[in-house]
């Protein structure tokens, strides 16, 4: 297990938890940089001819850079990290290490871990089976923000959770109540509720108008720890766990309900029988399901499905050694990615692509 460390981790922290509309709001990183929405106005035209900005650049929006987006990177993508947003196309090298501590004594079985897209340093945690129908917001190290009770709702076997599109416009918490280790349950529910906005508060809080859909496999009851929503088409997408690592779909849209019969997938192309968590990067370009000791990337051509880009051959990423690892979120940013184990007093790895 790795050693405490006060030592700040600002890379892998921003990468991790950093947010596109924060970064564009904020403008660049670099000192002397001036950010577009507090510069002063000015009435006169520059002598370059940039509509009046003052910077000189003669793209309009006042940051210097050239690029017309504002927050002064000079990519035009307009979130500030440089990188232009480029569709990851190859596998990434990837260095991580321990950037928080979860300390909360509730959260003893962290079984589904969620990176929030539009709320900076925010991540979701679920316990597993045992627990109530709750949800846990942290901040970017580990310190318990606020719980959140979802009504209506209960907790067999939850084993993931997901962020995706909905029924309405913004973000979407997914919750799947999809373990079964006994192979019996003939149906199965993921529970669905608009993100909402995090409130600090020592006393929990309720989620209203939760949305249960009942789910049934085509052939036989599986077992599943691995919950996953795609963010171009907004499927829902579901990794068995077992001998034989199977790939199920619910095809958008789908309102509350069912139960919905699933349709399988095939030529699933995973180099293990123990899928414990994954999830989709934000833009949809990769995915990652992970196991207790190995994780692995799919890559996503533009265009192309999530089971176009699962029949193609995995990379190996890294995986922390953990007791028992069933988590991982990607970030806002897309670039990085996020593990927590169970048990109380766990490290939470952060994972930056280089």
């Amino acid at each position: 297990m790795h050693a405490r460390s006060s030592a700040p981790r600002s890379r892998l922290r921003s990468l991790l938890v950093a947010a596109p509309l924060l970064l564009a709001a904020c403008g660049d990183d670099d000192e002397g940089e001036t950010d577009a929405a507090t510069e002063p106005e000015t009435s006169e035209a520059s002598s370059s001819g940039d509509a009046g900005d003052g910077d000189g650049d003669g793209d309009g929006d006042g940051d210097g850079d050239g690029d017309g987006d504002g927050d002064g990177d000079g990519d035009g993508d307009g979130d500030g990290d440089g990188d232009g947003d480029d569709w990851l196309s190859e596998c990434p090298q990837v260095s991580f290490e321990p950037v928080g501590w979860v300390e909360d004594p509730a959260i003893d079985e962290a079984s589904g871990l969620a990176a929030s897209r539009t709320q900076p340093g925010r991540l979701w945690v679920h316990n597993d089976s045992g627990d109530d129908p709750r949800v846990f917001a942290l901040d970017a190290g580990g310190d318990t923000v606020a719980e959140y009770w979802l009504e209506g709702a209960s907790a067999i076997d939850w084993e993931d959770m997901a962020i995706g599109p909905g029924p309405a416009p913004g973000d979407w918490l997914y919750i799947g109540d999809i373990g079964d280790n006994a192979e019996a349950r003939p149906t199965i529910t993921v529970y669905r509720v608009a993100e909402p906005t995090i409130e600090a508060s020592e006393e929990p809080a309720s989620l209203t108008e939760v949305e249960a859909i009942e789910l049934a496999y085509p052939d036989t009851p599986h077992n599943a720890e691995t919950l996953l929503v795609d963010p171009v088409s907004g499927d829902l997408l579901i990794v068995t766990k077992g001998d034989a690592t199977q790939l199920f779909r619910l095809p958008a849209p789908f309102a509350a309900g069912g139960p919905y019969t699933l349709e399988e997938l095939p030529g699933l192309e995973f180099p293990s029988s123990v899928a414990t968590g994954g999830d989709v990067s934000p833009r949809g370009d990769f995915a990652i399901v992970r196991t207790y000791s190995q994780a692995f990337l799919w890559l996503r051509a533009p265009e192309s499905s999530l089971a176009e880009a699962f029949a193609a051959a995995p990379c190996e990423v890294p995986i922390a050694a953990e007791p028992q690892g069933e988590t991982l979120a990607i970030s806002a940013t897309g670039r990085a990615y996020a593990t927590l184990s169970e048990q109380t007093g766990q490290a939470l790895f952060g994972f930056a692509f280089e």
